[in-house]
């Protein structure tokens, strides 16, 4: 009887497994029109008369330091100034002023001094830049913080702290200032209310660009650069992500490659509903304020990516990976996932979105969701079946037909492995080739497996949350 019940199990799953495989399969061999990368810049470049000028682009990349220091230039003076405006390929004409908010979230801004200094050392210029740091006064010591960012603050970046009572703001949203236009997946109502205050208190024109950043990002040296590009043809950009510590454990190592496999193909279409994540996009003064006029007129409580996509804004997906944190630990990466699953679904079954427009906009999301909740049965069922048939204590025949959807199983996970490992070489900055070896054979085909099961967990735990109606 049991035997009979595993082979149920597992002829099961594989049709699941199978049935999601097609829809990962779309997605893998649709080729993104949107994405910004050297080909945009070239563009631009044309455009305006300009040209990549190859040695300079090599001239200013920069490297992190194996020590967790402040970043140096591979080639040219350490000793020179922050200002790094002769280094950037964009045309003084495209140059904008940048508005960075940096939201702190329950006081945590642990690797504050890293996402300066990497902001510090963009190519883009330096005295175009300005960074708002955003706390609570409640949950942050001010004399504190503000200590820890005089003595890390970078030569020549323009870095201020904002501090306020999101509690006190939170209770006004019921009145007319309406519906805060950071709220999403990603963005907790606190740093939403954070970053509202912050776009409110700065002079933000209209074509100034503004860029959220979580504390601990660290961006690649061209990341400004290249953004600012995409702006030229898109309204919203946003970066892809991965995990910046992946020596700090098991959990960071598997998950910076599954960020980053999700980000490569988490959007594929420049237009229609698109979600932001919480951290690295970039628009104009405009469109927020667009986007909040609008939502404070109709009442709307959507995040800001499926606003700006209502309202006719495109995006764009930046060919860089911003490093963020992972927590170490079990107990908090399930509390950060949980959290991240609940305001997912939370969003996804919010009024004013019909099920075509939802499942364009989270169809990569919920594949590997769906993946996850599958593989509970389907990682223990295929383990013992393959066990059992290797030893010959059992025979498990099999139809011709379960063979063969097996093997198509077997061959979309092997591709999405190999998608999966090209997005983390591209975005882990390996120090050396066994640092890189390393990592890959920790982050064999085995492992990704188990770390996807292990996400049903969340998953599930996020889906009681919300039945429950809990925040």
């Amino acid at each position: 009887m049991a035997l009979e019940v595993l082979v149920v199990a597992f002829v099961l799953t594989q049709l699941g497994y199978a049935a999601v495989n097609c829809g990962l399969l779309a997605l893998f061999l649709r080729r993104p029109a949107n994405v910004v990368d050297e080909r945009t810049l070239g563009g631009v470049l044309e455009a305006t008369g300009g040209r990549i000028d190859r040695d300079r682009r090599q001239s200013s990349r920069v490297t992190a330091r194996t020590d967790g220091g402040s970043p140096e230039r591979e080639r040219g003076s350490p000793d020179r100034e922050r200002d790094l405006g002769p280094d950037c390929r964009l045309p003084s004409a495209l140059r904008r002023r940048i508005h960075v908010f940096v939201p702190l979230v329950h006081g945590h801004w642990r690797g504050l001094e890293s996402t300066l200094a990497s902001i510090a050392a963009q190519s883009y210029p330096t005295s175009l830049i300005s960074v708002t740091v955003v706390y609570e006064r409640r949950e942050t010591d001010a004399i504190e913080l503000e200590g820890a960012i005089d003595a890390e603050r970078p030569p020549g970046l323009e870095v201020e702290t904002l501090a306020l009572d999101a509690a006190a703001r939170a209770t006004d949203q019921s009145n007319d200032t309406g519906v805060w236009w950071a709220t999403g997946t990603g963005t907790s109502p606190t740093a939403a209310t954070m970053l509202t205050a912050a776009f409110e208190s700065r002079s933000v024109a209209a074509d100034d660009l503004v860029a959220v950043f979580e504390a601990g990002s660290w961006l690649p040296v061209d990341t400004f650069e290249l953004a600012v590009a995409g702006l030229e043809e898109y309204d919203v950009v946003q970066t892809k992500h991965t995990v910046r510590d992946v020596d700090a454990g098991i959990l960071p190592l598997l998950d910076s490659m599954a960020t980053a496999a999700w980000s490569d193909l988490g959007h594929r279409s420049s237009a229609g509903p698109y979600h932001l994540l919480g951290s690295g996009y970039l628009t104009e003064g405009r469109v927020l304020a667009e986007v909040t006029a609008w939502r404070r007129r109709t009442g709307d409580d959507v995040p800001l990516g499926l606003a700006a996509s209502h309202r006719g804004n495109r995006l764009g997906v930046v060919d860089r990976y911003v490093r963020l944190d992972c927590p170490p630990g079990l107990e908090a990466w399930l509390a950060r996932k949980r959290a991240w699953t609940r305001d997912l679904y939370h969003r996804l079954f919010a009024r004013g979105w019909n099920g075509v427009d939802d499942l364009r906009c989270w169809s990569g999301t919920l594949l590997l969701q769906s993946l996850a909740l599958l593989s509970v049965i389907g990682v223990p069922a295929a383990a013992l079946v393959t066990v059992l048939s290797a030893s010959g204590a059992s025979s498990v025949p099999f139809p011709p037909l379960v063979r063969l959807l097996v093997g198509f199983n077997v061959l979309v996970w092997t591709y999405y492995c190999l998608r999966a490992y090209r997005a983390a070489w591209d975005a882990v900055p390996f120090r050396s080739r066994p640092h890189k070896i390393a990592y890959s054979v920790l982050a064999n085909p085995l492992s990704q497996a188990l770390y996807a099961t292990l996400w049903a967990v969340p998953i599930c735990l996020g889906l009681v949350d919300l039945a429950r109606g809990d925040a």
